[in-house]
C-alpha cells in the first residue's frame, strides 16, 4: 500500500510540473535558432546578428539615441520589460565588429508580427542594414506561418517608407496625432507575405542586401 501511495505522489507531483510548464510563457526569443550570424550589406560591409537579450539593452539604447537626435524614445525600464517579461517581443540587433549599427524590435500577434521600433545608426544606413533586419523577421514570420508584418511609421519619412514599399509593404491608414511630442501623424503599413518556398526566398534576400 505505501508503495501505491509512493507511486500516485510521484504521478501527481509529474502532472503538476507539466501543468506548471505549460503556464510558463513560451518566449518567441527562445525559439529561434539564427542558421548564421554573419552577413555582407551592400558594400560588402559584414555585420553580426543577434538576437536581442537583456545584456544588448545597452546598445539599443545607444543605437536610439544616434538615430534620434540623442533621443531614446524607449527608455531602459521600457526595453527590460518590453525583453525580459514580454513572451511575445522579438528583437534583432546589428553590429560592425563591436559597434552597434541597428535594432528591430517586433511583438508577435496570432495573425501579424507588428515592428514596434526599427533604428540605423545615420553613418550605417542606405547600405541594407534595415532591409535585412526586415527580411530575418519575415523569415520567423514563415516560419511560424504567421501571414502578415505591420508597422507604423512617420508621413514625414519619405525614406523610410520608399524602403518598406520597396519591400512589399502597402499603407493601410492614417493615425492622426499618433507620435508623442510632436503629434505627428502615422502611416499604418502592411506586409502580406508572399508564398515562396526557401530557395527563392534566400535568392531575394541576396539580391535585396548583398
Amino acid at each position: 500500500m505505501k508503495e501505491l501511495i509512493r507511486q500516485f505522489k510521484s504521478a501527481i507531483k509529474e502532472i503538476q510540473t507539466d501543468i506548471a510548464s505549460l503556464k510558463e510563457p513560451k518566449f518567441v526569443s527562445k525559439r529561434i535558432s539564427l542558421e548564421q550570424e554573419h552577413y555582407l550589406l551592400k558594400n560588402q560591409l559584414p555585420v553580426k546578428l543577434v538576437i536581442g537579450k537583456k545584456h544588448h539593452i545597452p546598445d539599443i539604447l545607444y543605437i536610439e539615441r544616434m538615430s534620434y537626435q540623442g533621443l531614446a524614445p524607449w527608455g531602459r525600464s521600457a526595453l527590460e520589460s518590453d525583453i525580459m517579461q514580454n513572451a511575445k517581443s522579438l528583437y534583432y540587433v546589428l553590429y560592425d565588429g563591436h559597434t552597434p549599427v541597428g535594432f528591430l524590435g517586433a511583438r508577435e500577434e496570432t495573425e501579424d508580427i507588428h515592428i514596434t521600433n526599427i533604428a540605423i545608426v545615420p553613418d550605417y544606413q542606405q547600405i541594407g542594414a534595415a532591409t535585412l533586419l526586415l527580411m530575418m523577421l519575415e523569415e520567423f514570420a514563415l516560419t511560424e506561418n504567421i501571414p502578415s508584418i505591420s508597422l507604423e511609421v512617420r508621413v514625414s519619412n519619405q525614406k523610410a517608407k520608399s524602403l518598406y514599399e520597396k519591400i512589399g509593404f502597402r499603407s493601410v491608414r492614417i493615425k492622426k496625432n499618433y507620435y508623442n511630442g510632436d503629434g505627428e501623424d502615422a502611416l499604418e503599413m502592411n506586409w502580406l507575405l508572399p508564398v515562396a518556398g526557401p530557395e527563392e526566398r534566400e535568392k531575394r534576400h541576396a539580391d535585396e542586401y548583398h
